[in-house]
């Protein structure tokens, strides 16, 4: 993104705080590599810093390659929040993420795995599985447990292609993935996996709201590097695809075109109905939907086909835990200040 359209781009979001009288904004940076361009980063923040009367958050996914503990410490001091990339051991990881000259990159990311610990304790970990490495899912869990890391979430690819070969291993992956989730809570350990933890909460809470979800183009949206207005981060690269683009910087929004994109993802589903878990599963989710399917009206298979498997074996696992009355899990799963005292004891 040139610093023309960096300049264009915080006018505009000015112009749309102030004409919605909010006082609150939220910013992700986001990749590629979003250090690459570390300097203009910082420009932008500087910018917002000028705003006495805004209050800004701001968030960033790295790959860890290019993190220094300087780097660290600067980014620390402006209150960025990172999320870490990393898919696995190191024979999973460098499977999918090189670097630009084809070497792998797992060696970097545990530098920086020490670095990001050591100013953030409850640095989140982002684990992506593949059709490839989903026989390594609970090695690669237990792998970045190791490291330090207390928050993993995990999601699969949901572009790859998936067979029914590939959900077989995933499944044994899950089974085995669920004795390492039991013997933790049995050892009272403090962490949050994603794949069991949400699925859990969806079962022991109401099923999720439309205000808890992102609601494409709603609640948020993408500035692309040329400041053309995407309604998420996964519609950036649909340049063949204009019907996603819901304005520019320049121009403001196109306020017809959230609109249909609002009500053509928020249509019911034909394809989930009658299905039991269709309120505990991301079928709402916009993004995961157009990666699989290419539209966004269409539940993906891959998530129904998933979340069949996983909820299964959640379910199970979460029975066990409170027939036996684990302390732990019922500390977790039902008492509301758990997320802050959890987080506390971490950090501390």
């Amino acid at each position: 993104m040139s610093h023309n359209t960096i300049d264009q781009s915080i006018s505009f979001l000015d112009n749309e705080l102030q004409r919605l009288d909010i006082s609150e904004l939220s910013i992700t940076f986001f990749g590629g590599e979003p250090l690459i361009e570390k300097d203009k980063i910082f420009y932008i923040i500087d910018a917002f810093e000028q705003r006495a009367d805004l209050t800004v958050s701001y968030r960033m996914s790295t790959n860890g390659t290019m993190l220094t503990a300087d780097l660290m410490q600067r980014l620390y001091s402006k209150g960025v929040f990172i999320s870490l990339s990393i898919d696995g051991h190191p024979d999973v990881h460098d499977a999918h993420r090189v670097d630009a000259g084809g070497k792998p990159t797992s060696h970097k990311v545990e530098q920086a795995s020490k670095i990001m610990l050591q100013y953030n304790p409850a640095t989140n970990v982002t684990c992506v599985i593949s059709p490839d490495t989903a026989s390594q899912l609970c090695e690669s869990v237990d792998y970045i447990y190791n490291l330090g890391f207390r928050y993993i979430t995990t999601t699969l690819d949901y572009s790859a292609d998936w067979g029914l070969e590939h959900f077989a291993m995933l499944k044994k992956s899950y089974q085995k993935l669920a004795k390492w989730y039991l013997q933790k809570m049995d050892r009272n350990e403090r962490f949050y996996l994603s794949f069991f933890d949400e699925r859990i909460r969806s079962r022991t809470h109401k099923p999720i709201s439309a205000h808890e979800r992102c609601l494409i183009g709603v609640k948020q949206f993408s500035i692309a590097p040329n400041g053309e207005l995407y309604p998420c981060i996964q519609f950036v690269k649909t340049h063949s695809l204009p019907e996603f683009m819901i304005g520019h910087v320049t121009e403001g929004f196109d306020e017809a075109c959230k609109t249909h994109l609002h009500q053509q993802s928020e249509k019911e589903k034909p394809e989930c109905a009658g299905c039991k878990l269709e309120s505990r599963c991301s079928k709402w989710c916009s993004c995961i939907n157009f990666m699989s399917t290419g539209r966004i009206d269409k539940a993906s298979p891959i998530v129904c086909y998933n979340e069949k498997i996983l909820i299964e074996i959640v379910d199970r696992t979460a029975d066990k835990l409170w027939k036996k009355r684990n302390n732990h899990f019922i500390h977790k799963h039902y008492n509301e200040d758990y997320q802050v005292i959890s987080h506390f004891e971490i950090t501390l």
